[in-house]
């Protein structure tokens, strides 16, 4: 009898670390964009409210991670078809010379900002971390792990989200 509560008692707890686990890593979390704090390029303030009226694909990035720049490629790739009309912001925790480094190596038409805070700071885990945000800028779709952005009616039912 103590053996089959023991066994019960471990399924349970292995159920509720594979629960938090996978919230933590596998489900993106409720950003109040306004409160990030920003730098471009330049290293001046930028606040999230700047982009509105616009349609966003906000990823959450870095330079090292293979499959952030998987989606930064194909992002490019589609972004005078299905994505001509939406702006994509690149957000990243590294260091302000390393994401300048990157965006001139890649040559990204992509509007590249600095976190001042790292990406745990702010409940992320796992990047790519990317958010569907439309004109009002609210967010209508966020996805942990790399979006397949070639599937054309998948990009398409993404930028219909930011209507």
């Amino acid at each position: 009898m103590n053996k089959k509560l023991i066994n019960i008692l471990i399924l349970v707890i292995l159920g509720f670390l594979g629960f938090y686990f996978y919230k933590k890593y596998n489900v993106a979390p409720t950003i109040n964009f306004e409160k990030l704090s920003l730098v471009d390029l330049d290293n001046q303030p930028v606040k999230f409210s700047s982009f509105k009226g616009k349609k966003m694909v906000v990823c959450f990035s870095a330079s090292w991670c293979p499959n952030c720049l998987v989606e930064l490629k194909e992002l490019n790739e589609v972004k005078n078809s299905e994505l001509a009309d939406v702006d994509v912001i690149v957000i990243s925790d590294e260091s302000l010379e390393k994401v300048i480094s990157f965006k001139e190596r890649k040559a990204y038409p992509f509007t590249f900002l600095k976190l001042n805070q790292s990406f745990g700071d702010i409940g992320i885990f796992s990047i790519p971390t990317s958010y569907i945000v439309n004109t009002k800028l609210e967010v209508k779709k966020e996805t942990v792990g790399y979006l397949d952005w070639k599937n054309h009616s998948a990009a398409e039912a993404l930028v219909k989200l930011m209507d």
